[in-house]
Protein backbone atom coordinates (compact mmCIF):
# COMPACT_ATOMS: atom_id res chain seq x y z
CA UNK A 1 0.00 0.00 0.00
CA UNK A 2 1.18 2.97 -1.22
CA UNK A 3 2.38 6.24 1.77
CA UNK A 4 1.29 9.23 1.48
CA UNK A 5 3.72 12.35 2.48
CA UNK A 6 2.49 15.57 3.40
CA UNK A 7 3.66 18.80 1.83
CA UNK A 8 5.59 19.83 5.00
CA UNK A 9 7.63 16.33 4.99
CA UNK A 10 8.85 16.37 1.47
CA UNK A 11 9.76 20.30 1.85
CA UNK A 12 12.19 18.93 4.54
CA UNK A 13 13.43 16.47 2.44
CA UNK A 14 14.65 18.39 0.12
CA UNK A 15 15.79 21.09 1.93
CA UNK A 16 17.93 18.45 4.08
CA UNK A 17 19.04 17.51 0.52
CA UNK A 18 20.10 21.56 -0.63
CA UNK A 19 21.95 21.82 2.93
CA UNK A 20 23.63 18.86 3.30
CA UNK A 21 26.55 17.24 1.21
CA UNK A 22 25.49 13.85 1.04
CA UNK A 23 23.60 12.77 -2.21
CA UNK A 24 20.01 11.73 -2.96
CA UNK A 25 20.28 8.14 -2.17
CA UNK A 26 22.13 9.06 1.17
CA UNK A 27 19.39 11.30 1.67
CA UNK A 28 16.46 8.33 0.97
CA UNK A 29 18.10 5.93 3.04
CA UNK A 30 18.40 8.93 6.17
CA UNK A 31 14.54 9.05 5.51
CA UNK A 32 13.49 5.61 4.55
CA UNK A 33 12.21 6.26 1.08
CA UNK A 34 12.15 3.42 -0.76
CA UNK A 35 13.99 5.11 -4.07
CA UNK A 36 15.99 8.17 -4.77
CA UNK A 37 13.30 9.38 -7.51
CA UNK A 38 11.17 10.51 -4.78
CA UNK A 39 13.06 13.47 -3.77
CA UNK A 40 13.60 14.21 -7.37
CA UNK A 41 9.91 13.75 -8.12
CA UNK A 42 9.22 16.09 -5.17
CA UNK A 43 11.93 18.71 -5.84
CA UNK A 44 9.95 19.37 -9.11
CA UNK A 45 6.73 19.38 -7.51
CA UNK A 46 7.41 21.79 -4.87
CA UNK A 47 8.68 24.31 -7.55
CA UNK A 48 5.61 23.93 -9.13
CA UNK A 49 3.63 23.91 -6.24
CA UNK A 50 5.08 27.35 -5.49
CA UNK A 51 7.15 26.37 -2.11
CA UNK A 52 10.17 26.39 -3.62
CA UNK A 53 11.37 29.07 -5.48
CA UNK A 54 11.90 28.17 -9.33
CA UNK A 55 15.12 27.24 -10.43
CA UNK A 56 15.86 25.88 -6.91
CA UNK A 57 18.33 22.84 -7.07
CA UNK A 58 21.16 21.70 -4.62
CA UNK A 59 24.23 24.25 -4.97
CA UNK A 60 27.41 22.86 -5.51
CA UNK A 61 26.69 19.37 -6.86
CA UNK A 62 29.45 17.19 -6.83
CA UNK A 63 30.34 13.90 -8.67
CA UNK A 64 31.11 11.14 -6.80
CA UNK A 65 30.49 9.94 -2.82
CA UNK A 66 30.86 12.00 -0.04
CA UNK A 67 33.21 10.83 2.44
CA UNK A 68 30.26 10.96 5.15
CA UNK A 69 28.32 8.25 5.01
CA UNK A 70 25.22 6.92 6.40
CA UNK A 71 26.01 3.95 8.96
CA UNK A 72 23.62 1.05 8.89
CA UNK A 73 23.20 -1.00 11.55
CA UNK A 74 25.70 -3.67 11.54
CA UNK A 75 22.81 -7.08 11.83
CA UNK A 76 25.23 -9.90 11.10
CA UNK A 77 26.01 -12.49 13.52
CA UNK A 78 29.69 -13.55 14.79
CA UNK A 79 29.36 -16.48 12.05
CA UNK A 80 28.57 -14.78 9.50
CA UNK A 81 31.60 -12.02 10.24
CA UNK A 82 33.87 -14.95 10.15
CA UNK A 83 33.13 -16.53 7.22
CA UNK A 84 33.03 -13.01 5.45
CA UNK A 85 36.42 -12.96 6.86
CA UNK A 86 37.50 -16.28 5.60
CA UNK A 87 36.44 -15.78 2.30
CA UNK A 88 38.27 -12.33 2.11
CA UNK A 89 41.69 -14.68 3.28
CA UNK A 90 40.69 -17.52 0.57
CA UNK A 91 40.91 -15.05 -1.91
CA UNK A 92 43.34 -13.55 -0.96
CA UNK A 93 45.29 -16.81 -1.17
CA UNK A 94 43.67 -17.36 -4.47
CA UNK A 95 44.86 -14.14 -5.75
CA UNK A 96 48.26 -15.02 -4.71
CA UNK A 97 48.40 -18.46 -6.35
CA UNK A 98 47.45 -17.25 -9.43
CA UNK A 99 49.95 -14.43 -9.58
CA UNK A 100 52.76 -17.40 -8.99
CA UNK A 101 51.38 -19.17 -12.05
CA UNK A 102 52.54 -16.04 -14.39
CA UNK A 103 55.34 -16.23 -13.71
CA UNK A 104 56.02 -20.08 -14.11
CA UNK A 105 57.19 -19.29 -17.83
CA UNK A 106 59.99 -17.41 -16.16
CA UNK A 107 60.53 -19.96 -13.11
CA UNK A 108 64.14 -22.11 -14.43
CA UNK A 109 63.35 -25.77 -13.65
CA UNK A 110 66.45 -27.74 -12.15
CA UNK A 111 67.36 -30.73 -14.28
CA UNK A 112 67.38 -33.85 -11.64
CA UNK A 113 67.31 -36.95 -13.88
CA UNK A 114 71.19 -35.80 -15.77
CA UNK A 115 73.39 -38.45 -14.57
Amino acid sequence: MPTKYSDAFKLEVVRNYYNSPLGVRSIALKFNLPSKNYINQWEKYLIKKGLLPPGSTKPNKTPGRTSETILRADDRTEREKRYEQKIRELKARIKYLESLKSLKPFVKKNDTSEN
